[in-house]
């Protein structure tokens, strides 16, 4: 990881979905460059977590509902990057009816990941950053879409979408990049690989063994970290796409 090639002293960095996973890497990357890093997660407390949330600022939002996304706009006071690690992880009792209503809220635009980022677009053009404020896209977003979408859709989706927005978006100073790893089939949660708290496999004799996924993760990391640097200043509208 080399997150100790940047510096981020000074910037305020929200990571949606930073409280395990991809999310919580990337958060963690950019408290350890300096930054002063907000996670937010689903649940009420931050001690509901297993993970180490100590080193952040927390929130809780629910990227369903549009009044958690206001009071989670309303408590943010300033920031400079804002990173989508959220998945969408609905209960599997929700009602056909107000599951479809989601997908079709989500593809529009009028929930989730890009409802927050339409919300703190303001605040992100006032980032005295060099390069403006900065969004990064993980794939992540990408189960969003997938609410109404194939995954293939739903990838094309987010790499059109990015341009536009980094199009869209350079006007108010706010540069829009997207971060992928290759898409993976999603298993219900009690069938689905554990990450170790060591980040990788433990081999025989104690050797710390990095799978492809973690690899895969830890490339998603850096280029993130890449994306909100000045280094990217001017990069903006653009898909990393990591194998």
């Amino acid at each position: 990881m080399t997150s100790g090639a940047y510096d981020f002293t000074g910037y305020e960095v929200l990571v949606v979905g930073g409280t395990r996973g991809e999310g919580h890497a990337i958060a963690t990357a950019f408290a350890r460059s300096g930054a002063s890093v907000t996670v937010t997660g689903t649940m009420m407390l931050r001690a509901l977590y297993d993970t180490d949330l100590s080193p952040f600022t927390y929130e809780s939002v629910n990227l369903a509902r549009q009044a958690s996304i206001d009071h989670l706009v309303g408590a943010i006071d300033h920031v400079d990057v804002l990173v989508l690690a959220a998945s969408c992880n609905l209960p599997f009792a929700l009602p056909a009816g107000e599951r479809d209503f989601i997908a079709e809220a989500a593809r529009s635009g009028l929930l989730g990941p890009t409802f927050l980022t339409t919300r703190l677009r303001l605040k992100l053009s006032h980032s005295p950053a060099l390069g403006g404020g900065c969004v990064v896209n993980t794939g992540a977003v990408r189960a969003w879409l997938e609410l109404s979408s194939t995954p293939e859709a739903a990838q094309a989706a987010i790499v059109e979408s990015t341009v536009r927005a980094g199009d869209k978006w350079a006007g108010l100073g706010v540069r829009v990049n997207s971060v992928l790893g290759a898409p993976r089939a999603v298993l219900p949660r009690q069938y689905a690989q554990h990450d170790a708290s060591t980040g990788g496999s433990r081999a025989a004799g104690g050797t710390i063994v990095r799978t492809p996924q973690q690899r895969v993760s830890d490339a998603v990391t850096d280029a993130a970290l890449f994306l909100a640097s000045s280094s990217a200043s001017r990069i903006t509208g653009q898909t990393l796409r990591l194998s």
